[in-house]
């Protein structure tokens, strides 16, 4: 159950009775009692008035001035609350797709016919295709990554490392999970590394909870983390420096692709493209991809690279001899 389900069903059980004991609730949830006080000190974050009251016959409970009331919708909204549920559950295997699925019944439950609908004929007119999301294999690893990150609590992972062709457990701290390119990536505190590293959830093969309590390394934050990234790996920053032909020109300048960006137009339709990235490997696939449209300027190193990888390509179509 994810942390916003769990806060709203203690918010019904708690409207529901007068007072509710944490083990209770925790039975309930079929969670701990840490995680029980964490959701409820969220809830009084969020000005929700959950009160105690001490000693044996004590508990939780809620003000009854209080009352969690639904807000009213408008047919729009309605219809992109549905409209999300069609992409997030139709064949992409979204992690949270069963609390997203429940989420949406109830919604309906409350709304009238006419409401139902009117949203379902706003959004019959527009389809919407994204790529799987390929985490119904991995689904119980998800759900145990995303608990260990609400709880701020160390796990140890049995982890493929592709360049290495090697599987070695490793000890992490979880920060965040993100999908980028088709692939989910947990980015967390490597405790061999002993430092920031991004792993494929995929790559892990399996993971045991240690119940050990962590802190987020001083001073970390996610978007300085992947600031300079082209799309999730990392490596050395290095200034780079291309030039794009017509048509890919047109193209490259409609695009923000790095926050550090810049590009510099010229009469022949040329541009140059500028920017300071996290490691060479992902933009010179990008670079490769535009093939003789684009040229790599800056730096040499990339330059060479580049040249070498299509020197192999030309060595796969050598022209057929002539009979």
């Amino acid at each position: 159950m994810s942390k916003f389900s769990r806060m709203m069903d203690i918010v019904m059980h708690l409207q529901a009775r007068s007072l509710v004991k944490a083990q209770e609730l925790a039975d309930i949830l079929e969670t701990d009692l840490k995680t029980v006080y964490r959701d409820i000190e969220s809830l009084r974050t969020a000005n929700i008035p959950v009160e105690s009251k001490p000693g044996r016959y004590g508990g939780f409970y809620i003000s009854k001035d209080f009352y969690f009331k639904a807000p009213k919708l408008t047919p729009e909204e309605i219809a992109v609350l549905f409209f999300a549920g069609e992409i997030l559950v139709k064949k992409n295997g979204f992690m949270f797709e069963k609390d997203f699925k429940t989420a949406l019944s109830k919604l309906k439950n409350t709304l009238a016919k006419e409401e139902i609908t009117m949203s379902s004929e706003k959004i019959s007119s527009i389809s919407y295709e994204i790529e799987s999301l390929k985490t119904r294999l991995w689904e119980n690893m998800f759900y145990i990554i995303e608990k260990n990150i609400s709880e701020k609590k160390s796990i140890n992972v049995e982890y493929y490392t592709l360049s290495r062709d090697e599987v070695k457990w490793r000890t992490l701290d979880p920060y965040h999970l993100i999908y980028k390119s088709g692939a989910w990536y947990l980015i967390a505190f490597c405790h061999w590394r002993k430092e920031v590293k991004i792993f494929r959830v995929d790559r892990i093969k399996s993971i045991d909870e240690t119940g050990k309590s962590f802190k987020i390394k001083k001073g970390f934050s996610l978007r300085e983390y992947l600031k300079n990234s082209w799309q999730i790996t990392r490596g050395e920053e290095v200034d780079v420096l291309v030039r794009f032909f017509p048509p890919a020109s047109r193209l490259v300048r409609e695009m923000q692709w790095l926050p550090t960006q810049k590009i510099i137009e010229e009469k022949d339709g040329t541009i140059l493209f500028s920017a300071r990235v996290s490691g060479l490997m992902e933009i010179k696939r990008w670079i490769l991809g535009y093939g003789s449209q684009a040229e790599v300027l800056e730096p040499q190193s990339l330059r060479q690279e580049i040249y070498d990888e299509v020197s192999k390509i030309l060595s796969h179509y050598a022209p057929a001899t002539k009979a």
